[in-house]
């Protein structure tokens, strides 16, 4: 398991737990929009804006989708 810890906003990360139809792993690159340790899970907990299989470099051309993550669920990228 992946270190639990607070994530800034605007920090860059991957969630490598999806996987295709054929079982082989389709990364989801992101960006931190909100983190904070949720009392209810003893965790902290992360909302993250997606954009699918790259990050954009720039303005993305599609509105990337919003999910909650716990941190321990994401790989951070290096800046």
């Amino acid at each position: 398991m992946k270190e639990d810890r607070y994530l800034s906003p605007g920090t860059r990360v991957r969630l490598d737990s999806l996987v295709d139809d054929d079982g082989q792993p389709t990364p989801e690159f992101g960006i931190v929009v909100h983190c904070w340790l949720d009392d209810g899970i003893g965790m902290f907990d992360c909302y993250v804006a997606f954009f699918g299989n790259a990050l954009p470099e720039g303005k993305p051309s599609e509105k990337p989708y919003v999910l909650r993550y716990a941190a321990t669920s994401l790989m951070v990228l290096p800046d």
